[in-house]
């Protein structure tokens, strides 16, 4: 089951990496890095394809920590 362990830091690594480039294209287009910083205020304004690559990254960070609780889980124990 160590396949599990690759798959859970592969996904929160690529799905970080994501959402990092999703920030990278909203300063691109804006150049607003302040609102990047200061995310919990309500200035960050994603289009569409930003705000879809976003989720993609957070999607993809959220399927490590499931893995890595599977893997704790059902498998250390075990």
């Amino acid at each position: 089951m160590d396949w599990l362990v690759q798959v859970e830091q592969g996904s929160l690594g690529l799905g970080a990496l994501i959402v990092l480039l999703s920030f990278a294209l909203y300063i691109k287009r804006t150049g607003d890095f302040k609102a990047v910083i200061f995310f919990w205020q309500k200035r960050l304004e994603l289009t569409r394809q930003e705000f879809v690559v976003n989720r993609i990254g957070l999607g993809l960070m959220i399927l490590g920590v499931v893995v890595r609780l599977v893997y704790h889980t059902f498998f250390i124990g075990a």
